[in-house]
């Protein structure tokens, strides 16, 4: 059964922090996460058009999963290493609780295609482009996000260090088997809805 939440997040790195961010995000971050209850999987990109350079989203179990007692402990305790992190190599982000609405799909693709939707503009538009364009060769699955503020945490330590995080009003986030079916979808939405952040990345890692 899949996660009803996801918490999504997109940021940059400092110039020249990759090697040492790397290391602490395969080597420390993302096994501490998924040891915490409800949480599912974690999945990473990197930057293919657009910026923030990477983007993570984890599947959880409910977006209460992201107010529970343990992942509480975590947020207002982080290790020495996710300090340094947070305080020198962690830029821009943006992190958001929310609920998860699958639309289709059964598997997830190479290429996420991430369209970050204004709380005013209706989904519907979008949503009739996605479907005229889907088929199994090239769309793997497409799910909505929508914030869910009743879950969101307040500023805990970990934010307190890097800053104060930006957040989304929704998502649709596409993965396709290509990236050129990804990237073309984009350029597709990028000429209709120039009002609107869309960003196409490349899976680097998954972590159950």
């Amino acid at each position: 059964m899949s996660g009803k939440g996801v918490l999504a997040i997109w940021n940059d790195c400092a110039q020249s922090e990759e090697n040492n961010y790397e290391n602490w995000y395969q080597n420390e971050h993302l096994p501490e996460r998924l040891e915490i209850p409800g949480f599912i999987r974690g999945r990473r990109y990197e930057s293919i058009v657009g910026s923030p350079r990477f983007f993570t989203w984890y599947e959880v179990a409910s977006p209460s999963t992201l107010t529970s007692e343990s992942y509480m402990a975590r947020l207002s305790d982080p290790t020495p290493w996710t300090q340094e992190i947070m305080a020198n190599v962690f830029l821009n982000a943006s992190r958001t609780v929310c609920d998860r609405h699958i639309i289709s799909g059964q598997v997830f693709g190479s290429t996420a295609l991430t369209i970050q939707i204004p709380e005013t503009r209706p989904k519907e538009a979008m949503l009739n482009i996605i479907e005229n364009d889907k088929n199994p060769s090239g769309v793997a699955r497409i799910e909505n996000w929508t914030a869910n503020t009743s879950f969101d945490t307040n500023v805990m330590t970990e934010e307190g260090i890097r800053g104060p995080d930006k957040k989304i009003s929704s998502c649709l986030f596409i993965e396709t088997l290509r990236k050129e079916h990804a990237v073309s979808i984009a350029e597709k939405f990028q000429r209709q809805f120039r009002d609107m952040t869309i960003n196409v990345y490349d899976l680097l890692c998954e972590r159950h």
